[in-house]
């Protein structure tokens, strides 16, 4: 009796736990109570798998799409838990060996909410997660420095990097895009001003960008475009002009834009000394936890790539990047198929994640942190193949 309720408890909240370690590591980025949540639900995963191993093994090996994908980004992270054997640092082969089964842990149960039925529950306490960080960093905030310091001196838990808090905002945007489409829900609609407003706060051209280029495969589904989408889109449009004309915002705006050029040229010498490094050490890399020590132009030391596939080529040479790439190409075939069934704010969260970490340079093999939510959720979101619905 007592081995039934252990079943039913853990069948029933590993998802619960999942659910709310998504939201709280939104707002409290990386902290090890928080992360106790996740370790709480695959603890509880591993005793449903114990207790009703043929029901979820079994959906498992018939879930082809998603097995496929699971097994290419197991491959991936394989290959770079092995390059700690060649790095300067081998002991470090155990700490990868452990970020990678969580990661692949991560990416099981979110199938698993998916199969379960409860994806818009999982994505409604990521989108709580979100917006709960917006309101803590619009009230804490300087607010008389609010337009010259980039949302930096805010909520004491957020993203340190500006351009990671315009991610987790655009990815607000998707989340609220996506509930709309399921849920039919218009008050959605409401976060997405306010989210965007965060996105322009923090001057990040990169996110900015990447998410009006990952836009562009909803032009595919253009009999899914309606009169209201549009007059809401205009209503959008002009709201944000009017803000940013009464707070004087656009000077700022297009300094930063013009100080773009400057810094671009920052950028590409730190990807000119990235290869260089690379070319000592082509096939293979440098291992897993091998960083730059670069000074660049302005005399400021320098330790990422400032590029995710660089970063990948530093570390696991032209067999990382590959098995990246790998990882990548599988994802955009999902997200092809997203597209095909009329889902296609999945399939241009998936392409904002790969703009988006162009000019982004730390690794992604990490414990539970930014890139969790900007890599990986994207990840786990678009491997698992989509239903019936329309967009």
């Amino acid at each position: 009796m007592t081995s039934i309720r252990i079943k039913q408890f853990s069948e029933k909240n590993y998802i619960f736990f999942y659910q709310l370690f998504l939201m709280f590591s939104a707002i409290f980025c990386g902290y090890s109570k928080v992360n106790n949540l996740f370790h709480l639900s695959l603890i509880l995963l591993v005793i449903t798998l114990f207790t009703d191993k043929k029901k979820l093994v079994g959906i498992f090996l018939k879930d082809t799409a998603f097995k496929k994908g699971f097994l290419i980004t197991a491959g991936f992270l394989l290959y770079f838990c092995l390059s700690t054997l060649w790095s300067d640092n081998p002991r470090d082969f155990t700490s990868a060996v452990t970020h990678s089964l969580y990661l692949l842990a991560f990416l099981f149960i979110y199938r698993q909410i998916c199969l379960n039925g409860k994806k818009n529950g999982a994505l409604l306490f990521a989108l709580a997660g979100i917006l709960v960080l917006l309101f803590l960093i619009f009230y804490c905030v300087d607010k008389p420095t609010i337009l010259t310091n980039r949302l930096t001196v805010s909520f004491f838990a957020s993203p340190s990097n500006v351009i990671d808090l315009a991610g987790y905002f655009c990815l607000g945007i998707f989340l609220c895009l996506i509930t709309i489409r399921d849920t039919n829900n218009k008050w959605f609609y409401l976060p997405i001003p306010f989210l965007f407003i965060g996105v322009i706060l923090t001057q990040s051209r990169g996110p900015l960008l990447s998410f009006v280029v990952s836009l562009l495969p909803l032009l595919l589904l253009k009999p899914a475009i309606r009169k209201h989408h549009i007059v809401i889109f205009l209503i959008f449009i002009i709201m944000l002009a009017s803000f940013i004309v009464m707070m004087n915002f656009e000077y700022i705006l297009f300094n930063r834009f013009e100080t773009a050029y400057q810094q671009s040229f920052i950028r590409v010498g730190i990807w000119v000394h990235t290869l260089d490094m690379v070319k000592i050490h082509p096939f293979f890399g440098w291992g897993f936890n091998k960083e730059l020590n670069f000074i660049n132009s302005l005399n400021d030391p320098v330790k990422t790539t400032h590029s995710l596939y660089l970063s990948a080529l530093l570390k696991g040479g032209v067999v990382g990047l590959f098995l990246l790439g790998g990882v990548l190409s599988y994802g955009l075939c999902m997200a092809k198929k997203h597209l095909t069934h009329r889902q296609g704010f999945e399939a241009s969260l998936f392409l904002f994640m790969i703009f988006f970490f162009t000019t982004q340079g730390m690794f992604v093999v990490s414990n539970p942190g930014v890139t969790w939510y900007l890599f990986w959720f994207p990840l786990a979101i678009i491997l698992s193949p989509p239903v019936e619905k329309t967009c």
